[in-house]
């Protein structure tokens, strides 16, 4: 008698998993680097008397969509954007993570640094020097970093197999159990930051949906309390 509201709830708990999820995309949709997750569903099929399975809502987690949002011009000597699929090696005080935040600054110590005072690493692992406060520094494609003629060193923009297994540790920081390879399909461009790939109009669409299949759930639940309440009745009534 309870199947129906045990796979109603199933699918409500999920929904409302859901909707923190694509929630949370929308609130990112400005953030820099930002990749966007969903929702990772299955079905849990367990046998029942007088039917042959029940269909249960599984919530799986979630994934990260790692496709390249785009690149937006800022004329900022320290904005450095990556066009194709690398990362920036950034030392947190915990390991190495990656990030495609490019959004970089100097801080007390002249080291380029996130946002967040991480340090950006070189090829060999090691923060990046930034003498005289980088007026005029110049970062190539490859990565290569000098200020007017002095070479400075370079970015340890790396490259992975698989960026699907990455794990997300904050908005725009990653890590991972992978190998990290050396970048040769990915480009640095400087004076330029990528944006978020979350597109805010499906996201609210998707938000719109979620609220309609909860809705649709909850309407089955109380039909199915209703004819509940309505057997119980019947079967009470006093046999003349």
């Amino acid at each position: 008698m309870d199947n129906p509201v045990y796979i109603a709830l199933s699918r409500q708990t999920a929904l409302r998993r859901q909707m923190s999820v694509v929630a949370n995309n929308v609130a990112n949709a400005n953030t820099t680097a930002f990749k966007r997750e969903v929702m990772i569903y299955q079905t849990y099929a367990q046998k029942a008397p007088f039917t042959q399975t029940m269909d249960f809502v599984i919530d799986q987690g979630t994934a990260t969509d790692q496709h390249q949002g785009n690149l937006k011009v800022t004329h900022n000597t320290f904005d450095m954007g990556i066009n194709g699929p690398g990362y920036f090696q950034v030392d947190d005080g915990s390991g190495t993570k990656y990030t495609r935040n490019g959004t970089f600054t100097l801080d007390q110590q002249n080291r380029l640094v996130t946002q967040d005072g991480n340090p950006i690493l070189d090829t060999q692992g090691n923060p990046i020097l930034i003498p005289s406060g980088g007026s005029d520094l110049t970062v190539s494609k490859d990565g290569v970093i000098r200020l007017g003629d002095q070479l400075i060193g370079r970015l340890g923009i790396v490259e992975f197999a698989d960026n699907r297994i990455l794990q997300k540790v904050r908005d725009s920081l990653f890590e991972t159990d992978q190998v990290p390879e050396p970048a040769q399909e990915s480009e640095v461009m400087q004076g330029m930051i990528e944006t978020s790939n979350v597109n805010a109009i499906t996201e609210m669409t998707s938000m719109i949906d979620v609220h309609r299949a909860y809705e649709a759930a909850k309407t089955l639940l109380d039909r199915e309390d209703k004819r509940q309440d309505t057997i119980i009745q019947r079967l009470a009534r006093p046999v003349h």
